[in-house]
């Protein structure tokens, strides 16, 4: 039996690391950044022109007002071309994404999987990983060598981008814990408890 387990976090929180340590637990593949680079060869838009825009929703509302939810259609949608950057990279990471699930058991950090994923009849595993702000920050300073007060700006500002991203392309409430299966705050039981719970939870499924 395979299973889709998908991780989103609040910036700093070490969802990325968190992943990491259970799909090299599980022997699976781990996406993450990986999925902008995929959809860039998918699209056959330059990954750097992509980077600058992942898991940020469109600035053009008005024009998503105008064209109503078209967000789901697909690339070979004839109105793909005329979307903005923002949404031609949620679509290909959106096929990316369901294609790597089809293959089998993977880790998938980000990009709305649980919700691109919710209809696709794979299993899912959907976790939300979160910690006070101090202690993101904290982390973030010793990673990027910044500042307390610039680590805590970048928090703040990151987990705004990331909210109204995913509130953008699902209508629902990012971070909300009645959209994940098991939410687990980091700064309690650390990176290495926080994989491990999750690990003894996906092993309690697949059985």
């Amino acid at each position: 039996m395979s299973l889709i387990i998908t991780i989103g976090r609040q910036f700093g929180s070490g969802g990325h690391d968190v992943g990491e340590k259970i799909a090299e637990y599980f022997n699976i593949p781990f996406y993450d950044k990986e999925l902008v680079e995929m959809a860039a060869q998918k699209s056959n838009i330059s990954k750097e022109a992509l980077k600058e825009v992942d898991e940020r929703a469109t600035n053009s509302f008005l024009y998503s007002l105008a064209s109503g939810n078209y967000s789901m259609r697909g690339i070979n949608a004839p109105i793909y071309y005329e979307m903005p950057i923002n949404d031609k990279l949620f679509i290909a990471q959106a096929e990316v994404i369901k294609e790597v699930a089809k293959k089998g058991s993977c880790v998938i950090v980000g990009r709305c999987a649980d919700y691109v994923l919710e209809n696709e009849n794979v299993d899912l595993l959907n976790v939300f990983i979160y910690g006070s702000v101090d202690y993101r920050a904290k982390r973030v300073m010793e990673a990027l060598d910044l500042t307390q007060s610039k680590a805590r700006d970048k928090v703040i500002k990151t987990d705004k981008q990331r909210r109204t991203y995913y509130d953008y392309y699902t209508s629902r409430d990012w971070g909300v814990m009645s959209n994940y299966d098991i939410c687990i705050n980091a700064e309690k039981f650390g990176i290495e408890g926080a994989a491990n719970l999750i690990i003894s939870t996906a092993k309690h499924k697949i059985k």
